[in-house]
């Protein structure tokens, strides 16, 4: 029975990660064409936050069912993904100070694909440091 609960609880996270990136690749698309009005717009960039933060509660609590080690995996995981993504912003302000910057590789909707490819980079460590 606890099993079952722990399955349930890693299959949601998945499937709001999923409903998370099926509106904020469309929102992202459909905002930069410029195709709505202001209002409208302001709410079609809102909609990929809140399957965000719903993604985020699932999350966490997919997390307190986790066994030990993979909460460990996971908690580094997210250490290694935060520690890199806050170096990359530190080291883009940095070189903005610079004049330099790169807008084409580093603007705010390519800092989100950075922080997922930080997180499962971390994952992959971790997950071999633990062999989970």
């Amino acid at each position: 029975m606890m099993e079952q609960s722990k399955k349930t609880a890693n299959k949601q996270s998945v499937i709001f990660a999923l409903i998370h990136a099926a509106t904020y690749v469309p929102a992202t698309w459909v905002l930069s064409k410029r195709i709505f009005d202001q209002p409208i717009s302001v709410i079609i960039a809102i909609v990929p936050i809140i399957t965000f933060a719903i993604f985020i509660f699932k999350y966490i609590k997919a997390f307190s069912e986790m066994d030990e080690v993979k909460q460990r995996v996971q908690l580094e995981a997210v250490v290694i993904g935060f520690s890199l993504t806050v170096m990359l912003i530190m080291l883009l302000f940095l070189l903005g100070l610079c004049n330099l910057s790169y807008p084409d590789l580093f603007d705010f909707g390519n800092l989100v694909i950075y922080c997922w490819a930080f997180y499962f980079i971390g994952w992959f460590i971790s997950s071999k440091k633990y062999g989970a």
